[in-house]
């Protein structure tokens, strides 16, 4: 069997590509491009290299000569954590955005690596990387969250849903809105939607002339939220938001929108740490600017005391006070009576 050792004739940088092109007879170019893909793929291929670098002897050079010193097993431990590092997070993505047979074909590959390019190494050591692979994947896979590969914001609008019919919409990276205000809802019975969504927040926009009665149910794991919370001192977690009502909790089961004729919408809702609004919006509203429409509940300002001032100045403060006071009861009448929305009649509502 030739022994592997890092060439030093026809080198482009440390002589690993060549070295291990002698020992198996071939040319080096297809060995040159593997490391080449895999230092594209988050940077795996680099890794590599580095520990082969480390690993093998030059030609000419005795394996004691440089590898007995502790400096270079440090190094060899600190390539093979990175390089077991960036498996586990190439097959922890990979599966979230529904490419977990990728994380089967590597570990299959580096499983088929260890038994015929090292044949020295015992079976054994393929269970590392591959523990590495399986775990992280497994967990992400467990979880039930998977996200589509799309980095931008989506905009999701439909143009008919049915009765005892169930429609899956998932999210990317980005922001969601599922918009079925101008939807073909049935008159009467339960449509199902389930929902993914990410790292971001999630809109859906119903009706606002119509009564479409929500039974939600919402499960977030907010595992990347809770990660930022920590770096920057404070939750990221905005939490989940249904008809103008926080809903407590990162689960639960909630009746929205009662009262009135028209269909349920069953909505099931997950996400990795992303926002949900359940709502009505006017057409001329946009959801992904004003999320939160129609506002805040407004407390008017009470009369204000004018004891002690001049009459004029008394007059100015009074006249000043009526104009503001005036807005804030118009507000707090327009959100008080479009916050429940449309299954509510109106004027049944505090």
């Amino acid at each position: 069997m030739t022994t592997v050792s890092r060439s030093r004739d026809g080198k482009w940088l440390a002589g690993v590509c060549a070295g291990l092109a002698r020992a198996r007879g071939i040319s080096p170019a297809p060995i040159r491009a593997a490391f080449v893909v895999g230092g594209l793929i988050g940077g795996l291929g680099i890794l590599v290299y580095l520990a082969c670098w480390l690993i093998i002897p030059q030609q000419g050079e005795q394996p004691g000569d440089l590898s007995s010193g502790w400096l270079v097993a440090v190094a060899k431990a600190c390539a093979a954590c990175l390089g077991l590092a960036t498996l586990a997070v190439l097959a922890a993505v990979a599966t979230l955005f529904g490419f977990g047979w990728v994380a089967v074909v590597l570990a299959a590959a580096v499983l088929v690596a260890v038994l015929a390019w090292w044949p020295r190494l015992s079976p054994a050591w393929a269970l590392l990387p591959i523990a590495a692979i399986a775990v992280p994947s497994a967990a992400v896979a467990a979880s039930g969250v998977e996200l589509v590969a799309q980095p931008g914001n989506e905009i999701i609008a439909p143009k008919s849903l049915s009765a005892n019919g169930v429609v899956t919409f998932r999210a990317g990276t980005g922001t969601m809105l599922v918009d079925l205000r101008r939807t073909l809802l049935p008159p009467a019975g339960v449509v199902a939607v389930h929902i993914q969504g990410g790292v971001r927040r999630t809109i859906v926009a119903l009706p606002q002339d119509r009564c479409v009665h929500v039974a939600l149910r919402y499960r977030v794991q907010p595992l990347l939220s809770d990660l930022a919370s920590q770096m920057v001192g404070r939750s990221a977690y905005p939490g989940v938001i249904g008809f103008g009502s926080w809903l407590p909790g990162r689960s639960g089961v909630r009746d929205l929108a009662i009262g009135g004729y028209g269909p349920e919408l069953e909505i099931d809702f997950s996400s990795t740490g992303g926002s949900l609004f359940v709502r009505d919006y006017p057409d001329t509203v946009d959801p992904n600017v004003m999320p939160d429409w129609p506002g805040y509940p407004v407390h008017p300002e009470p009369r204000p005391n004018v004891r002690g001032i001049s009459k004029h100045l008394a007059r100015y403060e009074i006249d000043a006070w009526r104009a503001r006071h005036a807005k804030q009861v118009s507000s707090q009448r327009f959100v008080s009576s479009s916050m429940p929305g449309p299954c509510v009649p109106s004027g049944a509502h505090g």
